[in-house]
């Protein structure tokens, strides 16, 4: 075990052995027991409530499995996301975004980390004509690459101002 990582000191032989005894004691007393049994009464949740409600759930799915899912999708083929992400002209788009900006995150400060992206400004989703369009690319690290939608909308007038404008 590796010195210095750990705050407490480990339990002594004497230590545990004592521990184990008292929980032994604790558990064959009636009267221990039934003070935990006691404490549980005044609760919303006594323990008998807890096992009849788990029984009653047991091997049921709440039905949210299949098309009752939220987010069942009933043709797969509709799709495409990732099929259109993996294109020959996808990867182009990605090659050029990166050599125009030296494959380095245009946001470039002490935080940059991680493998680079390529980030479509406007959405990919709502912006389908500018799937391609290299002046609504720019390259960002791991740890810029915005996680939530309402992030990137907020952060699509600073990355307008990050991306020169290029006749490619």
């Amino acid at each position: 075990m590796p010195k210095g990582i750990y705050t407490r000191k480990p339990f002594t032989d004497e230590r545990k052995k004592r521990m184990r005894e008292v929980q032994l004691v604790a558990q064959n007393r009636p009267e221990v027991l039934e003070k935990q049994r006691l404490s549980h009464t005044g609760r919303k949740y006594t323990p008998e409530h807890c096992k009849a409600v788990s029984d009653s759930l047991k091997g049921k799915n709440f039905g949210r499995v299949g098309e009752n899912h939220p987010r069942w999708i009933k043709d797969r083929n509709q799709v495409k996301g990732r099929q259109e992400r993996n294109n020959p002209e996808y990867k182009q788009w990605r090659m050029n975004v990166w050599s125009r900006d030296d494959f380095k995150c245009r946001i470039n400060n002490k935080n940059c980390k991680g493998r680079i992206e390529a980030h479509h400004i406007l959405g990919w989703t709502e912006y389908p004509e500018l799937h391609y369009e290299i002046n609504n690319g720019i390259t960002l690290c791991h740890a810029h690459h915005p996680r939530k939608r309402a992030e990137e909308k907020r952060l699509v007038p600073y990355f307008m101002g990050l991306v020169p404008v290029s006749k490619v």
